[in-house]
């Protein structure tokens, strides 16, 4: 274990490797902590909520930020900022309560691959080679996307488990060599990923496997998801490029990505229709179909319409080989026909024409 297990111990050795401008906004934000988090709670939290900074607050505190959030373009509103940035303080320090860590920071230009430079991160207090960041934000985001009751509390999680793995001695390592397709890694680095990856799987239900031939399987695509293969060489190289702590929560977003079709509904929100509709085929339901614990206005929800018989018509779209990802059929979302800019009833008759 380290030398020297007080947080502070840890932050010092953070700060040799920042930035000016990184040691610049931590000091900031941590002297501001506890008159922001004041000010958050008199403005935004009713009077009974229970501020007392247990996982069990964090359960209280999900439906008053999905009240807040119909959607996740709502966190990026200018006039919800201070409710954003106090969630995210407090979800933070929540996590520095339920388990030894330390807020972190980071300021690279130009860190294109990494998609958390420049926001507040949990770091474990663990050795390096155990060290795992936690992004508030990240889960914060998945909540108000998903709707997902307990979604803040899964936030410690991964916290908790690289605190385990730092308390065993001599872990035993299974894996001797590095595969070619990720060569990038040394041996050290490919255990990590490895583990990383395997923690993500876990979370659906698909942990224990074999990553040496640079795939994964997983069930994805609607309505009736099949098993498929993912190649995650693309996920080492994002791995690669960012700081070791933050594998946990990339290698997360990725594969939950891979199983909620994120990138194939993303692309279709991004073309036209005249680019999707050879891939789009009607389908019928007697209710809406509702992936998430929202109405079905929702951006990321499935398109839906009440036909004069009284059943919905959604459609479903067959996305192929998408990079690096395999040809998923899921539903396209409300997101997509916003964006597409059809007059519904012609949406309609074009799939009622094909049904």
């Amino acid at each position: 274990m380290h030398e020297d297990d007080r947080p502070e111990a840890y932050m010092a050795e953070d700060r040799k490797d920042m930035t000016e401008p990184a040691r610049v906004f931590l000091d900031s934000w941590l002297a501001d902590m506890g008159s922001a988090l004041a000010q958050w709670r008199r403005s935004h939290l009713p009077a009974d909520f229970p501020f007392d900074f247990t996982l069990d607050s964090l359960d209280a505190l999900e439906p008053i930020v999905l009240a807040r959030y119909p959607d996740q373009a709502a966190l990026d509103i200018e006039d919800n900022a201070e409710f954003t940035t106090g969630t995210v303080r407090y979800i933070g320090e929540v996590l520095l309560r339920v388990t030894p860590a330390r807020w972190g920071y980071q300021d690279r230009a130009g860190d294109d691959l990494n998609p958390y430079n420049r926001t507040p991160v949990i770091r474990s207090n663990t050795p390096a080679e155990f060290t795992t960041g936690v992004i508030p934000e990240f889960y914060l985001r998945q909540l108000v996307r998903d709707r997902d009751r307990g979604t803040l509390q899964k936030s410690v999680a991964p916290l908790r488990a690289a605190c385990r793995h730092a308390e065993r001695a001599d872990p035993p390592l299974t894996r001797d060599a590095v595969p070619d397709w990720c060569e990038f890694f040394t041996l050290e680095e490919y255990r990590r990923f490895a583990e990383e990856v395997d923690s993500a799987l876990g979370a659906f239900g698909a942990d224990g496997q074999d990553i040496d031939g640079g795939s994964v399987s997983l069930a994805a695509g609607d309505p009736d998801p099949e098993v498929e293969y993912f190649d995650i060489e693309g996920l080492a190289v994002q791995c690669r490029a960012s700081d070791i702590e933050d594998w946990s929560v990339l290698c997360f977003s990725v594969i939950d990505g891979y199983v909620t079709g994120q990138p194939q509904r993303d692309w279709l929100t991004g073309v036209s229709f005249a680019q999707a509709e050879d891939l789009l085929e009607p389908w019928l339901a007697d209710e809406p179909e509702l992936l998430f614990e929202t109405g079905p206005d929702d951006s990321e929800q499935p398109f839906s319409t009440r036909l004069e018989d009284g059943r919905y018509l959604h459609f479903l779209a067959t996305v192929a080989d998408l990079e690096d990802l395999p040809e998923i059929t899921t539903f396209v979302p409300n997101s997509a026909v916003r964006a597409w800019n059809i007059p519904v009833e012609e949406l309609v008759q074009w799939g009622t024409q094909r049904l």
